[in-house]
């Protein structure tokens, strides 16, 4: 992956701007508010940055940033992943408007694209290391994760896979959090005794007046129900049971009636054989007509006027009926309700082997994190070393020969989510000086360097993204300006670099020189963006130098330019 052409448009004070980036140094120079921050400021609009209305250039509708990078087959695939299909011979264009009300729209060659699309597939593209990012240096935080970042690639050293040392450290915070949820477990199971208890003593007479109604099934209360309005019944259900066996039996009624209709139709067979079906549907009607009256009979003789069984009925249905409004209104609820109550006296009579099972399964996680966080130890233990080691050889390169750097891994009396330690970063600039915490003794050019020397120093163990240098130059010059020129030039073989420098050491050393220009036009200051040949790098250096674009300070300048191969 690498950034091509960066324009933008009414971003500040800057109508129009255009920057072509080299594949190696890029610098950008720049009288004090020439607008290097607000170049700056373009980019990280692109890169999906924080949109407000005082970026759009005061006169103007809106500002406009457009970044275009030739993109990696890792760049395609990840794009084409969130739906930005990039042909095999297309850059990659991406653009970002914010009016002047202070929304904005992005897009990535021509598809809309938010701007958190925008920090998720293109921002990650660029690292910005500002004077001000030389402030992380002191978080502790930052020291462990510079430590782990090292030592990911340690581990192919060794035959392994980089991916094992991932998975270590994914595995450490996942076991550290099984760890703490496991612990929680068995601290709400010792927890319960209060409430939990009481509503399992409660359970338990619910369970016990559940079980001792022994309700038979979800339909028990319908088949009595049913039985007990019969027996309420009885004389009349008797009463009308005879009368319709008397209507099937006796003299004249519907059995002898189809019986004869029968025979008639039979008589009447040799003329039609329809008349020969008709006297058997007779026949059969006869024979269902015979079979009623039997079960009527039988429900006749079957039915008997028990007022015992009457009583009986209806205790039990408002037995059934009390439990219903109880436990949920139906008997199939208060079988389910049965069920729970019955799991949640087993889970109170289980506590204590809930308990020692989860105390088990503590002590087991509790190993496992131990050897694991033990693993990532020995890691980070050779990591911090090596980048010591790295380090003294930088900062002696950089004008800091008697420097040191010390990654200070100190053991936390528990086993964190990161692990065992905690890292911090100790320095001392001089010999016989103590070390102490870099927070309290390096001074902001000592900062600036040590943060150069630990980029230098994971150059080719981060991924292939540009870096942007913002000013790391503070609070050095001559010799030291010198040699952190050289250093830059030496990551740019690595990695695409852009640097915004007030440093003329620095500059020259760049593959490309872009300078900003600021105009006045009556009222109105613009700023513009001009990439230098070599005549107005001369010059441009030169002023850099000694304010001056003639005599000594050009001789100078050839100098320094001569000393770089420019």
């Amino acid at each position: 992956m690498t950034l091509l052409r960066l324009t933008i448009e009414d971003v500040g004070l800057i109508a129009r701007a255009e920057v072509d980036f080299a594949a190696g140094l890029t610098v950008v120079t720049g009288e004090t508010g020439s607008g290097k921050t607000m170049l700056l400021g373009g980019l990280a609009l692109a890169l999906g940055g924080r949109a407000e209305s005082d970026t759009v250039r005061t006169g103007a509708e809106r500002a406009r940033a457009i970044l275009e990078i030739s993109p990696d087959d890792a760049l395609r695939e990840r794009l084409a992943g969130a739906g930005f299909t990039i042909a095999i011979d297309d850059d990659v264009i991406v653009q970002r408007e914010v009016l002047a009300t202070g929304r904005s729209h992005g897009r990535i060659n021509g598809i809309p694209a938010s701007a958190g699309q925008l920090r998720e597939l293109i921002g990650s593209l660029v690292d910005v290391v500002s004077q001000h990012e030389a402030q992380r240096l002191l978080a502790p935080a930052f020291a462990l994760d510079l430590v782990d970042r090292f030592a990911l690639p340690l581990s192919s050293s060794k035959g392994q896979d980089d991916t094992e040392t991932v998975a270590l450290r994914d595995e450490v915070r996942r076991l550290y959090d099984d760890v703490r949820a496991e612990r929680e477990r068995a601290a709400a199971l010792r927890d319960a005794d209060g409430r939990k208890l009481a509503r399992a003593e409660f359970a338990r007479f619910a369970l016990g007046e559940i079980d001792a109604a022994a309700v038979e099934d979800d339909g028990e209360d319908e088949r009595l129900r049913e039985r007990r309005d019969v027996l309420a019944n009885a004389e009349r259900v008797l009463a009308s049971l005879a009368t319709a066996r008397a209507a099937l039996e006796d003299d004249g009624a519907a059995v002898d009636a189809l019986g004869a209709a029968e025979t008639a139709l039979l008589g009447l067979a040799r003329y039609s054989e329809r008349y020969a079906e008709l006297a058997g549907s007779a026949a059969a009607l006869q024979s269902e007509a015979n079979e009623l009256a039997a079960q009527i009979a039988r429900e006749r003789d079957a039915l008997e006027l028990d007022p015992a069984e009457l009583e009986a009925l209806g205790a039990r249905l408002d037995a059934l009926d009390a439990l219903k409004k109880k436990y949920g209104g139906s008997l199939t609820a208060v079988r389910a309700q049965r069920d729970a109550f019955a799991a949640e006296i087993a889970d109170v009579d289980d506590r204590d082997a809930l308990i020692a099972a989860a105390e088990r399964e503590i002590a087991a996680l509790t190993a496992a994190l131990a050897d694991r966080a033990a693993a990532l130890s020995a890691r980070r233990a050779a990591a911090a070393a090596a980048i010591e080691a790295a380090v003294a050889e930088e900062l002696s390169a950089l004008a800091m020969p008697a420097a040191a750097l010390r990654i200070a891994l100190e053991a936390q009396a528990e086993i964190g989510p990161a692990g065992a330690e905690r890292a911090e970063l100790r320095f001392a600039a001089n010999p016989g000086d103590d070390e102490r915490p870099l927070a309290r003794v390096a001074s902001g050019g000592e900062l600036s360097r040590v943060l150069l020397a630990l980029v230098v120093v994971l150059a080719d163990r981060r991924e292939r993204t540009a870096l942007v240098f913002d000013e790391i130059d503070a609070g050095i010059g001559g010799a030291t300006a010198v040699a952190v020129g050289a250093r830059l030039a030496r990551l740019a073989a690595a990695a695409q670099i852009v640097c915004v420098t007030h440093l003329a050491q620095i500059a020259s050393c760049g593959d490309a020189h872009v300078a900003l220009r600021k105009e006045s036009l009556g009222a109105a200051t613009t700023i513009g963006a001009v990439t230098l040949d070599a005549a107005t790098r001369r010059a441009e250096i030169a002023r850099m130098l000694s304010g001056q674009e003639e005599g000594v300070a050009l001789e100078h300048a050839d100098e320094l330019l001569a000393a770089r191969g420019r």
